[in-house]
């Protein structure tokens, strides 16, 4: 019958929007009523079947223990009597008597007998006489998750066609009346003559029909019909006509009330309550002209529900207290939005109120009321639907009414906390023993309370009722073992979220930190928090909810603290603060993370490098330099935090990417150097760019020297020992490629000029070039490039060096200008680069003869040879001056001092050979 009452509800809901929304209304509905059925009746046949074999195991302990003390009083026995063929009780014999001969083994009920017996020696299994097939079990957990066959046995169980039948001819007759008045078809008495004669004859035939199974669905599915049309034609009475008063007409209902509920209780039926009691709400929307008194229509629905109260004191059908719980909610609020206006206050008021204390009282007095079958009645009431459904309702509704009070939603919250704190008190001393109902009074009143602060600061309050609620839905989810009540739970605090953005314009930004979207954040992520711990210590769930509420906590988090920087902080100051916010937020991330094992927060606290990355970027932006004002404070402190977060993972050997954080952690940092020393020297020496470039190419040396010497094999320290082969192969090799495409770039691009006066081989850049190039030379052994091209390249570069500083000391010294085709034509530079190349030529000879090496030696004859060429090619162009003059004599000079001093070194003796 559920399903009915969700699919009804869905049509009244998706009516007030349109045509297409009410077949959508009335689909989700019944695709919701399906599922939920399906699950109790599941639950009701496990807990039969448990009821059934807990009877049946009783009964064989009874007949066993009846059979022992017969043996043990009769004669000393010869045999144990025969099984009994009716019987499956095996018969004990005293142990002390003598050994017994039985011809067949004692029989054993498979259902009945406990373990023990069931697996002791010498017992068969057999089956109960009416027991159930063997097989029952595995069916039973078969069936253990609603199954589409479920849903569909549930939908056509009974005696479906005589529910659809009284639903659609209720329909009908609401429809006849409405149309019969609109036409002035029949006088008004006639109409509702002939609606009350088939109401009252429904309700006998099905009262005088007997039987079971379809038979009793079909004539309780009329009694029910019945009274509906009962309660439709007395509110057309009362609101369409007028032929009677408030008060006979109240009468009537009350009457029709008790005469359903005596009905339903006398034949144990609970959709005939159902049917009847749904026909009653939904009689007055369907009769509704939007012209009729709210009181009565208001007073209407809280009798409705003092019936259903009633009834649950002694039927406690959860069914019917959901249903009437949703009825009212959907058809108040349906009423409030179309026709509610400032002056309907009061009443309004004292309707919502009335309601909530309806439902969230009386579960707390039937558990204190402690009567005979007092767990049977509460049953019905123990669902998180009835237990935060109320508050819920309540508060989303109560907000709305108090839009137009300063402090309404702040002392509404006070007013609900008090009240569930009195609940909960209540339950702790009348009722000890209901733990979970305490705990759960005293933390929705707790929350209330809470919830205060926020809403007197202008926190909207649909938003934080949705995420406290949300909160305390999923905790009681997760102790009494309800998926349903858990998600839904988590959807109320996306819900939430989902308001509190829509809300944030209206919000007002008087004060920093206690404002409206602060509070709004902090509630979100505290109710995140708080389902995270619950989920984790209850380990309630493992699709993924835990990590997914861990990330929404954090974005709120973050919102909340960066949106108040920056429309609160100096400007100046922003940059600073919001990066030692985000890093503190990642630190705590951590530290949690670490003493209670969450990955999650880990994960999130390893993302402290783009928070550096932002900071940084953001910081350039402002100043072009990262080191200003107050970030020279905080980017530090930054720094350390991220730092110590890697050790720390990295001690923990937790697998988040460790690599690629180490490369981009040291790719980082030296590009943050470079940035600041470039900055630095741009504002110290403005318009020297030389400096830039010779800071970057410093950076580059420098980090190259740092990791050649900390991957040394003898060295075992962090960072380095973690990821070493990464620390090599993505940062160390690439740096030397850096430094090398830079020198030789700087060669190309700069005449050295600077505040400083040019000197060759003392100025900064070749100083720093020198530096660069000979410890590019000396690192062939660390592999800083690909092996083969080790040498030439280096070379190259330091031939380039040579030939620009001669270009750069005539360009200085003798006034040629720093061009192309200035440095060709002139015979000086020639001269002089000819005279460098041959005392770099005679260098690397001497260095190779007294190292042996005889590729090196013949690479400096190379180089001489091209001197020789070059001599002819291009020099001769400029004979008899003095500069070729110059450079003949100096380089004959040399070649000669190099044949002595520089012979070619031997060569080495193949491999296993003897001289």
């Amino acid at each position: 019958m559920l399903t009915a009452i969700l699919c009804l509800l869905g049509l009244i809901a998706g009516a007030a929007h349109g045509g297409i929304e009410s077949v959508l209304g009335g689909a989700v509905g019944l695709a919701a009523g399906l599922w939920i059925s399906a699950r109790s009746a599941q639950r009701e046949r496990d807990l039969t079947q448990k009821l059934r074999e807990l009877d049946d195991k009783s009964r064989w302990l009874y007949d066993t223990l009846t059979a022992l003390q017969r043996e043990r009083s009769a004669a000393p026995p010869v045999e144990a009597a025969s099984p009994d063929s009716e019987a499956t009780v095996a018969h004990v014999v005293d142990p002390a008597a003598a050994p017994i001969v039985s011809p067949t083994p004692p029989a054993v009920s498979a259902q009945a007998a406990p373990l023990d017996a069931l697996h002791a020696p010498g017992v068969r299994v057999a089956a109960v006489a009416g027991s159930t097939d063997p097989a029952a079990p595995e069916s039973r957990s078969a069936s253990a998750s609603p199954s589409w066959s479920a849903l569909w046995a549930r939908l056509m169980g009974g005696n479906p066609l005589a529910r659809i039948g009284v639903v659609v001819l209720f329909f009908g007759v609401a429809s006849a009346l409405r149309l019969a008045a609109q036409a002035g078809l029949l006088p008004p008495e006639l109409r509702l003559a002939g609606a009350l004669a088939v109401g009252l004859v429904m309700i006998v035939a099905g009262w005088r029909m007997t039987g079971d199974g379809p038979r009793r669905m079909f004539a309780l599915a009329v009694q029910g019909g019945g009274f509906a049309l009962l309660y439709l034609s007395v509110y057309f009475a009362l609101e369409r006509y007028g032929f009677i008063g408030p008060a006979p007409a109240f009468g009537l209902f009350a009457a029709l009330g008790a005469a359903c509920a005596l009905m339903a209780a006398r034949q144990s039926a609970q959709s005939l309550a159902l049917l009847g009691l749904s026909g009653a709400f939904v009689a007055p929307v369907l009769a509704t002209t939007g012209q009729g008194d709210h009181i009565v229509l208001l007073s209407y629905i809280l009798l409705l529900d003092i019936f259903i109260i009633a009834l649950s004191w002694r039927h406690a059908w959860r069914a019917l207290i959901l249903a009437g719980f949703l009825f009212t909610f959907v058809v108040g609020t349906g009423w409030g939005l179309r026709s509610y206006t400032p002056d309907d206050y009061l009443a309004v008021q004292g309707f919502l109120i009335a309601f909530f204390l309806l439902f969230s009282a009386t579960r707390v007095a039937l558990t204190v009321a402690r009567v005979p079958r007092e767990a049977d009645r509460a049953s019905g009431w123990n669902a998180g639907s009835l237990l935060f459904g109320p508050p819920l309702a309540a508060g989303v509704l109560q907000s709305a009414l108090m839009q137009p009070f300063e402090y309404g939603d702040a002392l509404s919250a006070v007013a609900a906390g008090l009240y569930y704190l009195g609940l909960a008190w209540l339950l702790r001393a009348r009722a000890p023993d209901a733990s979970l109902a305490f705990r759960a009074h005293a933390g929705i009143g707790a929350a209330l309370l809470t919830l205060a602060v926020p809403l007197a600061l202008d926190l909207q309050m649909t938003a934080a009722v949705y995420a406290i609620e949300g909160a305390a839905a999923l905790w009681y989810g997760c102790v009494r073992g309800s998926r349903l009540t858990l998600w839904a739970g988590a959807a109320l605090q996306g819900l939430a979220g989902l308001w509190l953005v829509a809300a944030l314009p209206e919000l007002t930004l008087a004060w920093p930190l206690v404002n409206g979207r602060t509070l709004g954040c902090l509630l979100m992520a505290g109710a995140a928090l708080a389902s995270v711990r619950v989920l984790r210590v209850t380990a309630a769930t493992g699709d993924g909810l835990p990590q997914a509420l861990t990330v929404w906590l954090a974005g709120w988090w973050l919102f909340g603290g960066l949106a108040d920087i920056d429309d609160f902080a100096p400007s100046a100051l922003q940059p600073a603060l919001a990066l030692l916010f985000a890093m503190a937020s990642a630190a705590f991330a951590e530290q949690q993370g670490r003493r209670r094992n969450f990955v999650t927060a880990r994960a999130l606290a390893a993302l402290s490098l783009p928070v550096l990355w932002a900071g940084s970027l953001v910081a350039w932006d402002m100043q072009h330099h990262l080191l200003f004002g107050a970030m020279a404070l905080a980017l530090p402190l930054a720094w350390a935090t991220h730092l110590w977060i890697l050790r720390r993972q990295d001690e923990d050997k937790t697998s988040l990417f460790s690599g690629s954080r180490h490369v981009a952690t040291a790719w980082t940092l030296l590009l943050s150097v470079g940035v600041e020393a470039g900055g630095w020297l741009d504002k110290w020496l403005p318009g020297q760019d030389l400096w830039r470039w010779l800071a970057w190419i410093v950076v580059w040396l420098v980090a190259g020297i740092v990791l050649q010497r900390a991957l040394a094999d003898d060295r075992d320290e962090w960072p380095w020992s973690a990821q070493r082969d990464r620390y090599e192969g993505y940062v160390l090799r690439p740096v030397a490629a850096l430094l090398l495409l830079s020198v030789a770039a700087l060669q190309l691009a700069h005449d050295g000029g600077s505040a400083l006066r040019y000197l060759p081989l003392a100025s900064a850049l070749d100083v720093v070039s020198i530096a660069a190039l000979l410890w590019l030379a000396r690192g062939q052994s660390q592999r800083l490039l690909v092996l083969p091209l080790q040498l030439p390249l280096t070379g190259a570069v330091g031939l380039l060096w040579v030939s620009a500083m001669a270009a750069r000391s005539v360009h200085h010294l003798a006034g040629v200008a720093w061009s192309a085709d200035a440095m060709f034509q002139s015979t000086l530079l020639q001269a002089a680069l000819s005279l460098t190349w041959t005392l770099t030529a005679l260098g690397l000879m001497i260095h190779a003869t007294r190292s042996g090496a005889r590729t090196l030696w013949f690479a400096g004859f190379a180089l001489l040879a091209a001197v020789g060429a070059k001599l002819l090619m291009v020099d001769l162009a400029s004979a008899g001056t003095v500069e070729w003059t110059a450079s003949l004599l100096g380089i004959g000079a040399l070649i000669l001092i190099a044949s002595y001093v520089a012979p070619v070194p031997p060569a080495t003796d193949p491999e296993g050979a003897t001289p």
